[in-house]
């Protein structure tokens, strides 16, 4: 069993209206997955634990669900980049997030076309769903 904590704004976004996204993830990773307040618990084979606690942490860091699901794909990911590391203050922590994003998300968009990724910038992090190598050179290029 995985446990992952998301952020309580993300919890509805992982259930889903009526519970869809909830039971659609269950039936994507033959996972049974369960909510209690901001802990996710995914209970299922190894490898498809591994793919839901990704799917999981995409969804609690921004991502939309139908981009989150992606990672059920062969060599499919998740990974993260932590703002921090690079910004002292938390107007280097915006303005490094604005770059990131670009006017009207034309640079975030950009990246995602180059290197066929989605990024999502959320709080403190930049996220990536795609292939792994792909994921690489957009961490790069950010």
């Amino acid at each position: 069993m995985k446990k992952v904590k998301i952020p309580e704004k993300r919890v509805g976004v992982l259930i889903g209206e009526g519970g869809e996204t909830k039971e659609e993830f269950q039936d994507l990773t033959d996972c049974d997955l369960t909510i209690e307040g901001n802990v996710a618990k995914i209970d299922g084979g190894a490898l498809d634990e591994m793919d839901g606690q990704n799917i999981v942490k995409a969804i609690g860091r921004g991502f939309n669900p139908e981009k989150a699901f992606n990672i059920i794909q062969k060599d499919f990911t998740f990974n993260q980049i932590d703002i921090n590391r690079f910004a002292d203050t938390e107007n280097d922590k915006e303005r490094l997030k604005g770059r990131v994003i670009g006017r009207d998300g034309e640079t975030r968009k950009h990246i995602e076309k180059m290197t066929e990724t989605f990024i999502s910038v959320f709080g403190k992090t930049i996220g990536f769903v795609g292939h792994a190598q792909n994921i690489q050179v957009a961490r790069e290029t950010v």
